[in-house]
């Protein structure tokens, strides 16, 4: 288990510098209209994961028990009925992706002609369509064989690959769309690895008409899936159809950093939900309080460290990461403030969710979801038109609040049947760490220009971020924090 959160933690790490080295390149050299219209295909191909329906991660917890008890007819059998039905998603994706042809052509044609757009996306498919008709049986196949570690060193060695393609197509005097489609083609690797690993590790028979039901609870997620797969996609979705390329690339140049913090925090995590987990299938409801309360201490305390330092650097960024990009203006503060706490709310509601996750609660959460998405999708609609992408930012900290809100409700009502007080403390100590950190970034600004003036400022912040979010948790939680450090220093002298 370590081996693979370590491997899957340098994954991230790797794939979060990439994931701003790229996108940086992308825009000096193409500017931010091309840049936002490679981000908005992106985003609506990435739409098509809402047909997985939540089958993925049925199909991975079916493979547990006949992988555990070498049952390989059981295993053939749930693979076979699982590539069917991805190969059907495939096959659909191959409509989806006309449409967005006629759509792009017909509707967003002012900057770009039909020829232009058709072709990059197209060439942008070329990874999703693969992903489903080769690749991702494959994944779940080896996730659910607790060999997580291969498919992350195969998607590593890909990612470094389609890295130094990307670099040197980008060093020619070549289109986008060529830079796109030889991305893509590395990407094949990957699906070509993956299947010669499985065809190698595993005597798995291909069978042509699996047995009906051979994958129990298909759907049970069903519900959970759609709705974040949705919310997930709203903003670009909204921004694609009536704002334009200019503002998606400002939108994503924004979530950059914030969505590389996300997947950082939960890689890191998540090996607490399958800790709670247990927790809970043995009913140590009284050790389950104490370390969920220690938990989500903790999670508090580096989501406002990170995020409050982010804050008051997320522009700093940006003007940097923009330089010689002058097309457009990236600078906006109120949009950075909300961006920044929409993000903050998705990684404080992990804290809730992954309790509610590790102990089953699906169904019974549901709902929460299905609202979530409901307020993102009205909200934004309604503030987009008067606000652009801020309104959009907007609809998306209110929803997510919500959802974090409501998960830990419904943690006092189930599972750990605790007052409602303590979740409510937390938010009020977040936003007082967050007070004095906004107040020094507003009286000494940023005014450098390279990476490392920001280097240098981003330190400076972090610095009197961990001061104020150290004093006042160390103020607020004194008691939790003695019981730690007097439990980490017996397990020291030991």
């Amino acid at each position: 288990m370590y081996i693979n959160s370590a491997i899957s933690l340098f994954y991230q790490i790797c794939s979060v510098v990439i994931g701003l080295i790229i996108p940086r390149l992308i825009l000096q050299k193409y500017g931010s209209e091309i840049n936002g219209v490679v981000n908005s295909i992106t985003q609506l191909l990435g739409f098509i994961s809402l047909l997985d329906l939540g089958v993925g991660g049925v199909v991975q917890s079916a493979l547990y028990k006949p992988l555990a008890e070498h049952d390989e007819n059981k295993v053939s059998q749930i693979y076979s009925s699982a590539t069917k039905y991805f190969n059907s998603i495939a096959k659909i994706l191959l409509v989806y992706i006309f449409v967005l042809c006629l759509y792009y052509g017909l509707f967003k044609n002012d900057e770009f002609d039909w020829i232009f757009t058709t072709t990059l996306i197209l060439v942008i498919a070329i990874n999703y369509f693969t992903q489903y008709y080769l690749g991702i049986c494959n994944t779940l196949l080896l996730n659910a064989d607790q060999r997580i570690s291969i498919v992350t060193l195969i998607n590593l060695f890909v990612l470094l690959i389609n890295t130094v393609a990307t670099i040197v197509m980008l060093q020619l005097d070549i289109s986008v769309q060529w830079v796109k489609l030889v991305s893509s083609c590395t990407f094949l690797l990957r699906s070509f690895l993956l299947a010669t690993y499985v065809k190698m590790k595993y005597s798995i028979k291909k069978i042509k008409n699996p047995p009906k039901g051979v994958i129990k609870n298909q759907w049970s997620g069903l519900a959970q899936h759609i709705a974040v797969s949705v919310t997930n996609s709203v903003d670009n979705l909204l921004l694609t159809m009536f704002g334009t390329f200019s503002m998606i690339s400002i939108y994503n140049v924004y979530v950059l950093p914030l969505l590389s913090i996300r997947n950082l925090l939960e890689v890191t995590s998540n090996s607490y939900k399958s800790f709670f987990g247990r927790l809970i299938a043995k009913s140590e409801k009284e050790r389950l309080l104490i370390e969920f309360a220690r938990y989500e201490m903790l999670l508090h305390y580096i989501c406002t460290l990170i995020m409050g330092t982010t804050l008051v650097t997320l522009i700093p960024f940006v003007i940097v990461y923009t330089t010689g990009v002058n097309d457009v203006s990236y600078k906006n503060s109120l949009f950075c403030l909300m961006i920044t706490l929409a993000y903050f709310m998705f990684m404080l509601r992990t804290i809730y969710t992954n309790v509610i996750f590790a102990a089953g609660k699906f169904k019974e959460t549901q709902i929460y979801s299905v609202i979530e998405c409901l307020i993102n999708i009205v909200l934004s609609f309604i503030l987009v038109f008067p606000l652009g992408f801020t309104g959009v930012a907007i609809g998306t900290v209110v929803s997510s609040f919500y959802r974090m809100a409501s998960s830990a409700w419904y943690l006092k009502k189930d599972i750990l049947e605790r007052s409602i007080v303590h979740f409510v403390k937390h938010m009020v100590i977040d936003f007082i760490c967050f007070v004095p950190i906004i107040i020094v970034g507003q009286l000494f600004p940023f005014t450098g220009m390279g990476i490392i003036d920001l280097v240098l400022y981003a330190v400076e912040m972090f610095a009197v971020s961990f001061l104020s979010c150290t004093v006042i948790h160390c103020i607020a939680y004194f008691q939790q924090i003695y019981c730690i450090v007097n439990s980490l220093a017996k397990r020291i002298k030991r």
